[in-house]
């Protein structure tokens, strides 16, 4: 019975090795099907991801477009108010400029009518002397031809 095998052995050996290679197609069937999804939710993972971060994207640039519009608006703000305030220092400085006109035309017109007035006053004393040489040049005369004859 050495060199025989029984037929209940081989029968044996040959269902183990086909089970076992009919267990590593199965395996090996297996880890393709895991591949492949394997596969399938990495690139779902990339799309979704890929999405994701555009989405991240657009939200930031919305994100970023209004701080720009609020810094546009606050520095617009901020300009106008400095405007209004230059218009107001503007306004106190004409004010004061045209306030100070009024008194100078007034010191001004003050001043011309004392000149005025003292011009007449000189000019009346001028007339006076005018008069009192008329008078003295008439007196000499007067004695000269009376000093003749």
């Amino acid at each position: 019975m050495n060199n025989k095998f029984s037929i209940g052995v081989v029968i044996a050996i040959v269902l183990q090795v086909s089970g076992f290679v009919w267990w590593i197609a199965q395996q090996s069937q297996t880890i393709d099907t895991l591949k492949n999804e394997v596969a399938e939710l990495t690139a779902k993972s990339e799309i979704e991801k890929e999405v994701t971060l555009q989405n991240d994207v657009k939200q930031l640039r919305k994100e970023l477009d209004k701080m720009k519009e609020d810094i546009l608006e606050s520095l617009t703000s901020i300009d106008d108010a400095r405007i209004s305030e230059d218009n107001r220092l503007g306004q106190h400085i004409d004010d004061r400029v045209n306030g100070l006109g009024e008194y100078v035309d007034g010191r001004l017109q003050d001043i011309t009518n004392n000149i005025i007035a003292e011009f007449q006053k000189h000019e009346g004393w001028i007339d006076e002397i005018d008069e009192d040489i008329e008078t003295l040049d008439k007196k000499l005369s007067d004695r000269i031809k009376d000093h003749k004859h």
